[in-house]
C-alpha cells in the first residue's frame, strides 16, 4: 500500500487540524451531553478525538474511517487505550454509516470531506442531512477552515480542492438556514495554528530522512511543499473555526 503525506503528517495530531484538544473539549462540554450519549466521530483518523469523548464523557462513539492505513492506525489506538468497548469503529463512508445507525446525540465533523454524502457541500444543505441524524437537541459539532477575507482565484482553487469554504459568520448563517441553533463559534489562534503546522512538518522531515529511497519519498515531499506553500501564501485568507450547533 502507497505511503501518502497525511499517512504520516496527522500520526503525532491529536487532532488533524490547527484546533487544540481542549478547546473542543471545552466546547463538546456546551453540549451538555450525559453518560452514555451516542456520538459519530465522522473522518476519525487515528481515533484520537473519539477516545478522548469516550474518556472525557463517558460516550459510546461510533468512529467512522475510509483510509485503511488510518482506520488500522485507529484501531490499534483504541484497543491501547482499553476503549473497545466504548468505540465502535466503522471503516465506511460517514453517508453509510449515517444510513444504517440510529441518531446521534452528538456528531462531530471536523475537517471532514462531504460527511454528508458524496457531491454535497454547500453549507446550509450540509447541515441539514447531518441534522435528520441527530436526536431531539442534538448537537453538531462542525470544525472547518474558513475565509477571513475573498481570496485570490488561484488560492481558492487550490485550497477547495477537497471541500468548499465560506466565511466565519456564512458558516453560523448555513447552521441557522438549515434550522440549527448556534451554541458557540470559536477561531482558532495562532498558537494552534503553529502547533499543527510544527507537528506536521517536523513528522514529513523526520520520515523524509529516515527513508530517502522509498519509492512513494518524492511524492510525500511534493504534497509537503504543495501544503507549506499553500498555507505560506494562504496566511492572510484562512482561518479556522469551530461551531456547536444544537437541533431543536
Amino acid at each position: 500500500m502507497r505511503v501518502a503525506f497525511h499517512h504520516i503528517a496527522y500520526q503525532p495530531l491529536t487532532i488533524c487540524n490547527a484546533l487544540s484538544m481542549e478547546r473542543l473539549e471545552a466546547t463538546v462540554r456546551r453540549a451538555g451531553l450525559k453518560p452514555g450519549a451516542t456520538v459519530m466521530d465522522i473522518g476519525c483518523a487515528y481515533g484520537e478525538v473519539s477516545i478522548r469523548l469516550a474518556r472525557a464523557f463517558d460516550a459510546r462513539v461510533t468512529a467512522v474511517e475510509l483510509d485503511p492505513v488510518m482506520a488500522e492506525g485507529a484501531e490499534a489506538r483504541i484497543m491501547a487505550a482499553g476503549l473497545s468497548d466504548r468505540i465502535t469503529l466503522r471503516r465506511e463512508t460517514s453517508a453509510a454509516a449515517l444510513a444504517a445507525l440510529p441518531p446521534f446525540d452528538l456528531i462531530v465533523a471536523i475537517g471532514s470531506t462531504e460527511p454528508a454524502g458524496k457531491g454535497l457541500r454547500e453549507p446550509a444543505a450540509v447541515f441539514a442531512a447531518l441534522s435528520q441524524h441527530l436526536t431531539s437537541g442534538g448537537a453538531l459539532l462542525w470544525g472547518d477552515l474558513f475565509w477571513k477575507d475573498e481570496p485570490p482565484a488561484p488560492l481558492r482553487q487550490l485550497v477547495e480542492t477537497g471541500g468548499y469554504y465560506v466565511g466565519h459568520d456564512a458558516w453560523q448563517a448555513a447552521a441557522r438556514d438549515a434550522g440549527l441553533e448556534v451554541i458557540s463559534a470559536e477561531i482558532s489562534d495562532e498558537t494552534e495554528w503553529a502547533a499543527y503546522r510544527t507537528s506536521m512538518e517536523t513528522a514529513i522531515a523526520d520520515w523524509l530522512d529516515a527513508h530517502p529511497d522509498h519509492a512513494d519519498a518524492p511524492s510525500v515531499a511534493a504534497t509537503a511543499h504543495r501544503i507549506k506553500m499553500m498555507l505560506d501564501f494562504g496566511a492572510p485568507y484562512l482561518g479556522f473555526g469551530l461551531y456547536l450547533f444544537r437541533k431543536g
